[in-house]
């Protein structure tokens, strides 16, 4: 899901201590970052969760941050059942904002309203990002900061800006993602027509007649999909065009509903659980969310993606295939490093192209061929898409 309403399904629980530590793409700083984070785990608070945050790559590095600092946690003793990975982020703004939208398999959030939140680290940077928390989300947050810390002259304390109580989390953090692709999907009009592919980003879907993610019509969801349920928009997490029955699939949270391209309604009798359209589907996939989806016309089959594995099914009785679920990094043998294990944020199939699309953050890459999937030369790459500052404001 985009990060609007990343709150906003969560409701009101009891207190629980958390921690959230900031990563480097310095191997040393980190391991320092972690020893620290460590240190206020064996003291007297019982923490009920650990956010270890930092992509794969950042700043040209070699390491994927939140996958080392979960190793020499548990290393440490620490049980893995209670570190969450948030791997995605490459600066300490997405830091803040991917690790506010962190849910676990059911779907809940990982921080909620209510809680107590560590923000750690050896730099202060964790000063803004425990205000924000503090200020913004109705996170009892506080900063714990250890070692030397020698701010240059030009250093502020609120480090990249990130520390603005007039400005609200949602709106923060979809500009500070944006264009981030929450769900796609694209449809062949009639008659072997132009393909039109839809990017849903949030509040608004970019519409436009090519594949590469580009400059395309931008609207309010209701005006482009106007069969999406209001309660929806902003809020879907996956979807597909299944060309053979000519019918659109949108999945929310442990639900998913279907729509004909050119509808205004859903389908009658939907939405539906998601185990009704797939048979036999793992406990750790029938709650929650799906990440990614799409169809695959000349094999007939359906992928879905969640966290770090993905399904393929056939797309006539809906049945999971022999040896799924898959690690998504095997997905292609040239996966890149610097999108880590998975956690893709959508996905979807170019029949004109033959081609498949998957985005994460503000990058997408390419993959072509049937028989032998490759990850195509000089991907991922960056989305190009203006803010539409006419329908949500400056930037």
């Amino acid at each position: 899901m985009f990060v609007f309403q990343a709150f906003g399904q969560q409701g009101a629980a009891g207190r629980k201590n958390g921690m959230l530590i900031l990563g480097s793409a310095d191997k040393k700083t980190l391991v320092e970052r972690v020893d620290i984070g460590y240190r206020l785990y064996k003291s007297a608070v019982p923490f009920d969760y650990i956010i270890v945050s930092g992509g794969c790559a950042a700043h040209q590095s070699a390491i994927c941050e939140a996958t080392e600092m979960t190793s020499l946690l548990v290393e440490k003793g620490v049980p893995a059942e209670i570190i969450f990975k948030e791997e995605k982020s490459k600066n300490t703004v997405q830091n803040y904002v991917y690790s506010r939208m962190l849910r676990k398999a059911d779907g809940s959030s990982v921080i909620s309203p209510g809680d107590k939140l560590y923000v750690v680290s050896n730099h202060w940077h964790a000063i803004p990002v425990a205000a924000r928390f503090t200020e913004n989300d109705s996170v009892t947050a506080v900063y714990h900061i250890e070692g030397g810390i020698l701010p240059k002259n030009t250093d502020k304390v609120n480090y990249t800006n990130i520390f603005d109580p007039t400005v609200g989390s949602d709106a923060f953090g979809a500009k500070a993602l944006w264009p981030l692709v929450g769900a796609s999907f694209s449809v062949e009009n009639k008659k072997k027509g132009p393909i039109t592919s839809y990017r849903l980003m949030g509040e608004v879907v970019s519409v436009q007649g090519a594949a590469e993610p580009g400059e395309g019509k931008v609207q309010r969801v209701a005006q482009a999909l106007p069969a999406i349920p209001a309660n929806w928009a902003g809020a879907v997490d996956a979807a597909y065009h299944n060309s053979i029955d000519n019918k659109v699939y949108i999945f929310r949270g442990g639900e998913y509903a279907r729509f004909s391209p050119e509808a205004k309604a859903l389908d009658a009798g939907y939405p539906k659980p998601l185990s009704d359209l797939v048979k036999n589907l793992p406990a750790n996939w029938q709650s929650g969310f799906l990440d990614a989806a799409f169809f695959h016309p000349k094999s007939r089959e359906i992928f879905l993606f969640k966290g770090e594995e993905y399904l393929q099914l056939s797309a006539r009785n809906h049945s999971i295939a022999a040896g799924f679920p898959k690690k998504i990094n095997t997905f292609v043998p040239d996966w890149p490093f610097a999108w880590g294990s998975g956690d893709l944020d959508a996905a979807d199939y170019n029949s004109k192209e033959n081609k498949i699309y998957l985005f994460r953050g503000k990058e997408y890459v390419i993959i072509s061929g049937d028989k032998a999937p490759k990850l195509e030369p000089g991907y991922p790459k960056k989305i190009e898409l203006a803010w539409p500052e006419a329908i949500l404001g400056k930037q």
